[in-house]
């Protein structure tokens, strides 16, 4: 019979009761505390099971808060606690009123190890994090967006005809013109539309998925127990470790070429007219303290990793509630026509008149956040809020999911529909849906860009498509699952079919002569 040598038995024993003892002390230090409800706690391993990362974790933690009567829900495990927020008022009570406090992000061992933890919205809070930040907000703060729209409209326009040619691809679409905006945009590296398996577009798609999937605190034994992460890649049984390392060194060798590549165009007085280009100037102009070069490499590498995905789910969910809510399409095709016409596309001085687009957008954005539990905040310092203890460390998670599911702002949420975002005398209400893009110093600096990019894709795609079911063999509409999206930090439509076709011959050539007119310039 195998058995194990003495000495190894020996060791699992004495790293067992190390585990415990630790696990017991932790479990001492929480007995004089008041933390928020919780399900029932498992001796030892606390909350360690029952934390979800599969099957809408967002829909789990609401699921806690109604039974437990409590709009805060709190887990722990081992040694980490979780504190999840399911209303507007306390989200705004710590994330934005008490942000001096919640504006640390938590460890994300496996963003680490991804090698991802440059990217701004994983760094913690501190001086690095506030350099990132004040770059940020100079490249994207609200008044730069209109020097950026000829680009936007630019990227638009080639969509427009790549949908045109391949309509039943037009998720790659999407993520086209997300990818090759934001590349454009932040490195002046073109990509065109036939080039949709360019290399740096595949491995920032890699690594932003495999980081949105494993980064949510329960998706792997990692981010529970972080020395876990220490294990080599080359030991049995360590397929995460294995997996990362190879992401680490592709993400290490993509921004380090996309940074001399706009570095090498301004040396040979190539056109570099982007965002990276106008940082190097200035630090020539100035001095390299804010402009190093690991700085102004992580913070473009930023702009790009955290651009694309969120970019293409939000696009991609706009083409599935046009297919599944014809009415609504119809009426923004009406409003398109009356103030546009049919002889051009629209453009941004189009949308002050363009009211029902605007409604579209927002409730494309309520209906199916693109981050259902937000982005984990992390306590500085023990706290105390409502009567409840949050320690000094905590993951503290926003349910964005819940917010937008309130019955008290938003009636009969689950439906779809933008008329919600009108007063009664037909101007839109103040409810921008601001919240899906973060809370207090950790809101997404990128959202007045991002919004830009929606709003004229979709105003432009209204304009000339229309979007329906797909049809079978027989004739049949193909049913579209509407709650069929991916369990991730950044979630998206699974893949489904539609139908995607031009409105009109005419609609047909004025998307043809816009294709086209970019490709001249």
């Amino acid at each position: 019979m195998f058995e194990l040598p003495s000495f190894t038995v020996t060791i699992s024993l004495l790293s067992l009761l190390v585990f415990l003892l630790y696990s017991l002390s932790l479990l001492s230090k929480r007995t004089n505390a008041s933390y928020p409800p919780s399900p029932t706690p498992k001796p030892i391993i606390g909350n360690a099971l029952d934390i979800p990362f599969k099957g809408k974790p967002w829909l789990q933690y609401m699921e806690w808060s109604k039974r437990l009567h409590s709009d805060i829900v709190h887990m722990s495990a081992v040694n980490i606690h979780i504190v999840v927020l399911h209303t507007m008022e306390d989200v705004t009570a710590l994330l934005e009123k008490r942000s001096a406090i919640y504006s640390d992000r938590p460890v994300f061992p496996v963003a680490t190890i991804l090698g991802l933890d440059f990217v701004t919205p994983t760094v913690p809070y501190n001086d690095r994090w506030k350099c990132h930040r004040t770059i940020h907000q100079e490249t994207l703060k609200k008044d730069r967006v209109p020097f950026y729209r000829p680009l936007v409209a630019k990227k638009v326009h080639l969509f427009l005809g790549e949908l045109l040619k391949d309509p039943s691809s037009f998720s790659e679409q999407c993520k086209w013109l997300a990818a090759s905006f934001t590349l454009d945009l932040t490195y002046g590296y073109q990509v065109d539309p036939d080039q949709k398996n360019d290399r740096f577009m595949q491995a920032a798609d890699l690594a932003v998925r495999t980081g949105g999937e494993l980064s949510l605190p329960g998706a792997t034994m990692l981010n529970i127990i972080p020395s876990l992460c220490r294990i080599p890649p080359w030991v049995p049984g360590a397929f995460t470790q294995r997996l990362a390392a190879r992401i680490k060194q592709t993400m290490i060798q993509y921004k380090t070429e996309l940074f001399m590549y706009t570095k090498n165009n301004m040396a040979t007085g190539a056109s570099s007219d982007c965002i990276l280009a106008e940082l190097l100037q200035r630090r020539t102009e100035e001095d390299d303290g804010l402009y190093n070069d690991r700085t102004l490499m992580d913070v473009s590498a930023t702009l790009y990793i955290a651009g694309v995905d969120t970019l293409h789910s939000v696009q991609t969910t706009v083409i599935l509630a046009m297919a599944l809510h014809p009415e609504c399409q119809k009426k923004a095709q009406m409003e398109i026509d009356r103030v546009v016409g049919s002889d051009k596309l629209p453009t941004y001085e189009d949308r002050p008149s363009l009211l029902y687009i605007e409604a579209l957008c927002r409730e494309v954005q309520r209906w199916r956040p693109t981050f259902p539990l937000g982005v984990p905040h992390s306590a500085i310092k023990d706290d105390t809020y409502k009567g409840f203890y949050i320690p000094k460390g905590t993951f503290v998670m926003p349910n964005v999911w819940a917010i937008t599911r309130d019955e008290a702002k938003y009636h009969d949420p689950e439906l779809f529909m933008p008329e919600r975002f009108f007063n009664a005398d037909g101007t839109l209400n103040q409810d921008t849906v601001g919240y899906v893009f973060g809370f207090g110093r950790r809101i997404c600096v990128g959202r007045h860009i991002a919004d830009s990019v929606l709003w004229l894709m979709v105003a432009c795609m209204l304009a000339t498509f229309d979007i329906s079911k797909a049809k079978d063999d027989d004739g049949h509409e193909i049913d579209i699952d509407p709650d069929a999206f991916a369990d991730s930090l950044i979630t998206h439509p699974l893949p489904f079919k539609c139908s995607i076709l031009p409105r009109s011959r005419k609609a047909e050539v004025l998307v043809r002569n816009a294709a086209k007119n970019v490709h001249m310039t």
